[in-house]
């Protein structure tokens, strides 16, 4: 029996490099450097966004196989958990950070493969709320508008949200030590 509704819920955090990890950047080529956690083309990106210089310089990119896109990894884990599927259950199922084929990816392709997943079965997002805890400001008009285009072959648009908190320093996030981004999913039966 087909449910009706299904629910998801996905939750990502990345912290940004250190200054120790920044340093060892410097002076070296993308060659020289053992991982693509540090690599020196990575830009400070959530939901689709890239940050302007100012956030790029205060914070830096994160410490992350891909392209970091913290956000968009919390959706796909969100829609993922929804679908249900046991073998593609979280996107490190899908594309583990142990695989030097997900080094610098960019996460919009995360992104199509969870929507691709969720348009091969029988239910359409419905609603997709998130919470972003960072320091750095978003636009997250620019971002709600990113995300609805991953959904534009829906017969219905989804109801998209995102708001932000500072965490008031309560933690690492609430401190600029990273972001932490939670999401629940609704999905619908076609």
């Amino acid at each position: 029996m087909k449910r009706a509704f299904k629910l998801g819920y996905g939750y990502d955090s990345h912290r940004f490099l250190t200054i120790e990890e920044k340093k060892l950047m410097e002076g070296r080529s993308s060659i020289d450097i053992e991982t693509e956690y540090y690599s020196k083309d990575k830009k400070l990106i959530i939901g689709g966004v890239v940050l302007d210089d100012k956030y790029q310089k205060a914070f830096g990119p994160f410490k992350a196989r891909s392209d970091g896109d913290v956000l968009y990894h919390a959706v796909v884990n969100a829609l993922l958990s929804a679908l249900g599927n046991k073998q593609a259950r979280d996107i490190g199922a899908v594309f583990p950070n142990t695989d030097k084929a997900n080094s610098n990816r960019n996460s919009s392709e995360f992104m199509h493969k969870a929507v691709s997943l969720l348009q091969a079965s029988e239910y359409d997002l419905l609603d997709l709320k998130i919470m972003v805890k960072s320091k750095p400001r978003v636009d997250w008009n620019l971002v709600e508008k990113n995300l609805g285009a991953f959904f534009h072959l829906q017969s219905v648009a989804p109801d998209i949200h995102v708001q932000g908190t500072s965490g008031e320093e309560m933690d690492g996030a609430g401190n600029g030590l990273g972001v932490e981004v939670f999401v629940v999913c609704l999905l619908q039966c076609k």
